[in-house]
């Protein structure tokens, strides 16, 4: 008996009978063993298959084996284990190997002196460039920490030119994205997900899939990962229009990429732009090369081509999401809440003069703003994540389904609107990712200790708080020993929060601010408590941010223009944050050499923001709008004080427009942007 073709002739009667993705989840990748004592043998990739084949789909094999007197039974083979490989562009050379003659140093580092350090290692860090932001709106949260996962492996293989792989479990995978290894399984066989990561993960196909013998095993899978974010297909076609579209208007090639250069972003890749069929993820090199490579030398070529992915991916642009966070507190919060999280936190601001934290972040769009940036379609899914409870025949009726959401984030309650979806909704942000409340309590003597020893390893778990109605609650621990040289890890367990109780907790550590960002949530803006007004000094109380009521007040604006602003801010579908950059724009261009024989300022910005909300004054002007008002006016401040603002291409361009421009005037567009300047 042919064992192969009898395996075979099953396979493709399954194949017409089941769904394809059943088929191919879980069937097609199986392989015959052996034939014996009318069992056929059939090796799965692992228990989770072979479960799922026993209990659902064992008794119609055996009724396609009858015709052959044959049984079937499957095995898990030799454990899985797949390989990641990196390709890198990398210019870096590979480290020489260091000699003797080459001098010796040796290093040895402190221990932390903070606990919080010892136990988070906020060190220990996935760092992603913050066009992600961009990439997350198409693939989704799941789809997301997928490639957070992919990503962090290929960075351990340690490529760092040319390309290097190294061998992983899918359980260490599963755990790199906050999944359980059955949940990574399902994913990873699912086709949707290499068409969603296409330009983000790589299957390298072809070459056996089993090495066969008497005690068979799959090879491992390939993938390689980009450690250089591609463009998204969307604005890999958009980048690709507006440089044809413009190209006879810079005068070629190399003028058309540098006239893209100093461009604004909103012009070469905007948001709102649709997704075309035929659109493709590739890199920025990548898209250049297809344009120009017979139309300039490959060195220029290169050179602009990083030049123009500085600008639309900031370098100082990242999002930096800890180890820790991912493998211990992900798996309790989800992965669409831990995004949002992750994009709130991103926002957050502190002062780097006076210290001030702000973590409390107000999102103008609302929960469907939340929601486009993870690509979700249902708003009221956002609030689920702080209020669904429970259903009366759960095992425990009543209690919040994701109570260990409100830990990190809580909504802080404003004025009623009819509008559920799009209303403004501010949060208050835990930047910790262990809170302080639970360590306190690890390191305070007021508890039983439970036995153990040093070098000893612990597991901080939250225990159960009261339910009462309405009740609010400080954190409060298991008690558990501690000892020298102790590990802590964190294990959220479940604890019951009945009617709406909630769980607070304090805030002190902070995440430094962007200076340039690339984000898809323009109307996300932080804010200090009260909401961000002139401060005591007469200077704008929010630097993150251009504010418009600020910005409204400050240039005393009469109520009717306000109001034309807002109704015409409406009716173009923009955010108040687009608003405020153009009313900013306008104000440069006003005081700019430029607008010289402009009269009445405001009464220009009001009337072009009626026209058009949508365009500032463009130029110099709306790339200088685009900085955030501590950027600017870091600018406007260096060379009041006659200090050189430096060379970057803003400070290049501020020099070239105010520079000159006499101080009183300097001081007077200082006092309708930020307020009173410093001495003043």
């Amino acid at each position: 008996m042919n064992i192969e073709q009898t395996w075979k002739s099953t396979l493709e009667q399954l194949q017409l009978d089941m769904p394809r993705a059943s088929f191919d989840t879980w069937v097609r990748d199986t392989q015959v063993l052996s034939s014996a004592n009318g069992v056929l043998t059939v090796a799965v990739r692992n228990a989770y298959a072979r479960d799922w084949l026993e209990s659902r789909l064992v008794d119609t094999v055996n009724g396609i084996l009858s015709r052959d007197n044959l049984r079937v039974n499957f095995v898990v083979a030799q454990e899985t284990v797949e390989t990641v490989e990196v390709e890198t562009d990398s210019s870096l050379q590979d480290e020489k190997q260091i000699d003797e003659d080459d001098g010796l140093l040796d290093i040895s580092p402190e221990a932390y002196d903070s606990v919080y350090e010892q136990i988070v290692r906020p060190d220990r860090a996935v760092y992603l460039p913050g066009y992600f932001r961009r990439w997350l709106r198409s693939i989704g949260p799941d789809l997301g920490w997928m490639y957070v996962s992919f990503r962090q492996a290929a960075y351990l293989a340690g490529a760092r030119s040319g390309s290097k792989s190294s061998r992983f479990s899918g359980k260490q995978l599963a755990s790199m994205c906050g999944i359980s290894e059955r949940t990574y399984w399902n994913r990873v066989n699912n086709p949707n997900t290499w068409q969603k990561l296409s330009g983000l993960v790589k299957i390298i196909e072809g070459g056996d899939e089993w090495v066969k013998g008497p005690t068979p095993r799959r090879l491992p899978r390939k993938y390689t990962v980009a450690m250089t974010l591609p463009l998204t297909p969307v604005d890999a076609s958009s980048l690709r229009n507006w440089i044809t579209q413009n190209i006879e208007l810079h005068g070629g090639a190399e003028g058309v990429l540098r006239a893209a250069i100093v461009a604004t972003l909103d012009e070469l890749i905007p948001l709102d732009a649709q997704p075309k069929e035929e659109s493709q993820p590739l890199s920025v090199r990548a898209l250049l090369r297809e344009l120009f490579k017979d139309d300039l030398a490959d060195g220029l070529l290169d050179s602009l081509a990083s030049a123009l992915q500085a600008h639309l991916m900031p370098q100082n642009d990242l999002i930096a999401i800890s180890l820790f966070f991912i493998e211990h507190v992900l798996p309790h919060l989800d992965a669409g809440p831990g995004w949002m999280l992750t994009l709130l936190r991103d926002m957050c601001y502190v002062n780097p003069e006076s210290g001030e934290t702000r973590n409390r972040v107000t999102v103008r769009g609302g929960y469907a703003e939340i929601a486009g940036w993870l690509g979700m379609s249902r708003p009221r899914t956002v609030w689920d994540w702080f209020n669904e409870k429970n259903s009366p025949r759960h095992e425990q009726p009543g209690m919040l389904k994701n109570p260990v959401v409100r830990v990190f984030m809580r909504e802080v309650a404003g004025a009623k609107s009819e509008d559920f979806a799009r209303s403004p909704r501010a949060f208050e942000v835990l930047l910790e990712d262990l809170p302080h409340e639970i360590l306190e309590a690890a390191l305070t003597d007021n508890f039983a200790g439970l036995t153990a020893g040093r070098d000893a390893t612990f597991s901080i778990g939250m225990t159960r708080l009261a339910d009462h109605l309405d009740a609010t609650f400080s954190i409060v621990v298991t008690p558990f020993a501690h000892y020298l040289d102790a590990t802590f890890t964190i294990a959220v367990t479940l604890f019951s929060y009945h009617h709406d109780a909630n769980c607070t907790v304090k805030s002190s550590l902070t995440l430094k601010p962007n200076s340039q960002t690339l984000k898809p949530q323009p109307s996300l803006e932080a804010k200090t408590e009260p909401a961000p007004t002139a401060g005591k000094s007469g200077e704008m109380g929010n630097m993150a941010f251009w504010d418009f009521d600020f910005l409204i007040q400050n240039n005393s604006v009469n109520p009717g223009g306000r109001i034309k602003m807002l109704k015409a801010n409406k009716e173009f579908g923009r955010s108040i944050v687009d608003l405020s950059g153009g009313f900013v724009s306008w104000l440069l261009y006003a005081y700019s050499p430029t607008g010289a024989k402009v009269s009445d300022p405001i009464g220009l910005a009001v009337k072009r923001l009626c026209e058009n909300v949508s365009a500032g004054a463009g130029g110099d002007f709306n790339r200088l709008a685009k900085l955030t008002p501590y950027a600017l006016r870091a600018l406007f401040d260096a060379d009041m004080a006659g200090i050189d603002p430096g060379d970057s291409l803003e400070a290049g361009i501020y020099k070239l427009n105010f520079h000159d421009l006499q101080p009183i005037h300097k001081q007077e567009l200082y006092r309708r942007l930020f307020g009173n300047p410093k001495g003043v």
